[in-house]
């Protein structure tokens, strides 16, 4: 078919030199951007490898520490993010290549070029998720094709691994498992070995929660829940979320050109695909009145109702790939702009300290360089304290109360094994509360130092006073986020033994 190539729209003609060209770009953005503060948080899992982890299951905890052993290079760290967001685009293309070359370069691109996915250079919770649901619906669709077990098998590994990974793979699951019993129901076997292959993640997940205070289930379903509530407003925000996700021009193409991605579906038999993508979106619909629905809620499962894009014309492809990667553009060039301008440009904004402490943390991290290993080092917030201990290179834990987010300090601090140390306190936003350190130290010195023109005070605290800090923070603590419901199983929890007496 070579000697068609010339009739072949610009795009598809330059897929090759086009996907070089966005990785560069990912490449620059993952380069320039600094560490953000959940990177910085899912480092530390990296650095203390376990069956679990406070917020989420262990997955990227375990990639980050293979990436750890190798380099903690920001490139090393975002090399999975890269990968991933670009993985759709590819499958898509190395998938359909040999049915329609063209759509499949085109159809190819716009996954490349999709908002969520082209700004998606970091790595995070939802990058191997991301990845598993690709996999276990993959082969979910191999398998319903050619009724081989060995296939619905492998699908329920991917899906454990999805699990393991967020449980929004909980979500996938329900659409296989809907979708085989509706449409595919002659397959019921093949959803039992799905459901086979799923049991040993389910069971190391259970397993890591029981002996750890059941972390993921009080985080997920317990603390993080006492400000819901009915809210229709969060019904339209979701809506507007899957405008931009999508894109109007494609949606638009989408309405107008429904009958031929229905009959291509069907020819196809892609219904799968659209289950793993309608039903997990269709669920999050019926939650966003009560709770608001993030852009990364969507990331795994937005990818499969592209799809449909397959069996638009030609025309209807060239044109939205074309407004789609202007908007991808845009988005790579407000982005390095904020990366690669100077953080001063920012100095008359009333968030001007957040802006220094999270696009220069370089200049924070000097300062604390500067306290010998005799220091430890806190701050009120897990995102600072993460993103302090990437560029100070030394642990940085959490001071105070703290928030029902990234409570991970909680299995790394012991505060009796502290009592009478010396304590560095640095500061939200550099404003210096004596409330948060003064009852809890024999003596607090404070310095003031500058840091790219904002006045930072730090505390210094001399002998820390652990008994004071029981009474005060553990004990409310203990009462906040470790009040297990009567429903749970007892399990084991350290933090619970280490701070009763």
């Amino acid at each position: 078919m070579n000697h068609e190539r010339p009739s072949w729209p610009w795009l598809a003609r330059h897929y090759g030199a086009i996907v070089l060209a966005v990785l560069l770009v990912k490449v620059l953005m993952a380069w320039s951007l600094p560490i953000t503060g959940d990177e910085a948080y899912f480092l530390i899992w990296g650095r203390n490898p376990d069956l679990g982890y406070y917020d989420h299951p262990p997955m990227i905890g375990w990639w980050l520490s293979a990436v750890l052993a190798l380099s903690d290079h920001p490139l090393a760290i975002r090399a999975l993010g890269i990968f991933v967001s670009m993985a759709p685009a590819l499958a898509i293309f190395a998938w359909w290549r040999h049915t329609d070359p063209v759509r499949a370069r085109l159809v190819s691109l716009l996954a490349l070029f999709m908002p969520l996915f082209f700004i998606a250079v970091i790595t995070a919770t939802d990058t191997p998720l991301i990845l598993f649901v690709l996999l276990a619906t993959g082969l979910a669709w191999y398998a319903l094709r050619t009724g081989r077990a060995l296939f619905f098998l492998l699908a329920g590994l991917a899906l454990g691994l999805a699990f393991l990974s967020k449980y929004f793979a909980v979500l996938l699951g329900i659409a296989l498992g809907l979708h085989i019993l509706l449409f595919a129901r002659h397959h019921w076997r093949g959803l039992l070995l799905i459901i086979l292959g799923v049991l040993p993640a389910v069971a190391l997940n259970l397993y890591w929660n029981w002996g750890n205070c059941w972390y993921n289930v009080m985080f997920n379903i317990v603390n993080r829940h006492g400000d819901g509530g009915f809210d229709p407003g969060n019904g339209l925000t979701y809506a507007v979320l899957l405008v931009y996700l999508f894109t109007p021009w494609l949606l638009w193409f989408y309405a107008r050109q429904w009958r031929a991605l229905g009959a291509g579906i069907r020819e196809h038999r892609l219904g799968v695909f659209l289950s793993a993508g309608l039903i997990p979106l269709a669920l999050f619909a019926l939650l966003a009145p009560f709770k608001g629905i993030g852009l990364h809620w969507l990331a795994a499962f937005a990818p499969f109702l592209l799809l449909p894009a397959l069996f638009l014309t030609v025309r209807a492809l060239n044109i939205s790939a074309w407004m789609s990667g202007g908007l991808a553009a845009l988005h790579a060039a407000i982005l390095l702009t904020i990366a690669l301008m100077p953080v001063e440009w920012l100095k008359d904004q009333n968030r001007y300290a957040d802006a220094v402490f999270y696009l220069a943390p370089e200049s924070v991290a000097e300062v604390v360089a500067g306290y010998d290993t005799d220091w430890q080092v806190f701050t009120r917030s897990y995102s600072r304290s993460a993103v302090l201990a990437y560029y100070a290179g030394r642990e940085v834990g959490v001071f105070g109360p703290g928030s029902h987010y990234g409570r991970q300090d909680d299995l790394l601090t012991d505060f009796r094994a502290l009592d009478g140390a010396n304590l560095l306190y640095v500061p939200t936003r550099g404003e210096l509360d004596p409330a948060h350190v003064e009852p809890f130290f024999d003596q607090v010195r404070v310095r003031e130092v500058t840091i790219r023109g904002v006045e930072w005070t730090l505390a210094e605290g001399h002998g820390f006073d652990y008994t004071a800090y029981h009474q005060q923070v553990l004990e409310p603590v203990l009462a906040r986020y470790y009040d297990f419901p009567d429903w749970l199983p007892e399990g084991r929890c350290d933090f619970v033994e280490r701070y009763t007496p």
